[in-house]
């Protein structure tokens, strides 16, 4: 037996001998004495695991909550990107402001702009090797480069403001130009890698054009290209080599 019954049922003799709508009286006295069950009432949580977590259980006699249209997953991906790359912002200006190359960086939309002032070659293949810029993710204009790249998921834009302009002195300045990935290396010196052995070319190509190098002179060679990403960024010393006349190539 319900254990609230008796206590119901004295209730209930005690306002019929009352005057007015009895029957409301009597209902609305059960209700506020906790003795009615309200169906819309939930005893604890249950959770379910949704796409965006977990989420509770709406209660049996409600409608459970509509999942979100496609439209609206849309929306909502689009500002949880925003603000991924709003946090980026200050993850990067935290550690890239004290670069004497850094201008400043800022959030599009999902995208981040990081923006620098380029004096010298060997700073930008500095900055290529560190946010990972690779030939095909640059765009040149008169006065900038754009590298494109990510940053965890964050699509991420670089403008190297004057660099084309340094890229054409460095060209001039060469004895034996080769650009490759956005940069102009001399083949007439050495190029130190960041382990500090010197590779030196000495005349000799592969089959597609590429500078082989040797290093401290030993006879095997590895390309140009394959250094860089190996052991890149390599710098340019000061001593020249002698090496097989021929114009620029690359």
């Amino acid at each position: 037996m319900n254990g609230n019954l008796p206590q119901a049922i004295t209730m209930i003799r005690e306002l019929l001998a009352g005057d007015g709508d009895v029957a409301s009286a009597i209902g609305h006295a059960l209700d506020g004495a906790g003795l009615l069950v309200d169906p819309e009432r939930t005893f604890g949580a249950v959770l379910r695991r949704t796409p965006q977590g977990w989420a509770p259980v709406a209660p049996a006699t409600q409608p459970a909550p509509p999942e979100p249209t496609e439209l609206e997953q849309q929306a909502s991906d689009w500002d949880a990107a925003c603000e991924r790359a709003a946090q980026l912002v200050d993850v990067v200006r935290a550690t890239y402001a004290v670069e004497p190359d850094f201008v400043g960086v800022r959030a599009d939309k999902d995208t981040v702009v990081i923006s620098l002032q380029i004096a010298e070659l060997s700073r930008w293949a500095g900055w290529m090797s560190t946010l990972g810029i690779v030939e095909h993710q640059l765009t040149s204009l008169d006065y900038v480069v754009c590298g494109r790249t990510t940053i965890g998921d964050v699509p991420v834009s670089v403008l190297a403001y004057d660099l084309p302009e340094v890229q054409l002195v460095a060209k001039a300045k060469a004895r034996r130009p080769y650009r490759h990935a956005g940069l102009v290396y001399d083949l007439a010196v050495g190029h130190k890698d960041i382990t500090g052995d010197t590779w030196y070319f000495h005349g000799d190509y592969s089959a597609e054009g590429m500078p082989l190098l040797s290093k401290d002179g030993r006879p095997e060679r590895c390309s140009l290209a394959g250094v860089v990403d190996m052991l890149g960024p390599i710098l340019p010393v000061r001593e020249p080599v002698a090496a097989a006349q021929g114009g620029e190539r690359g």
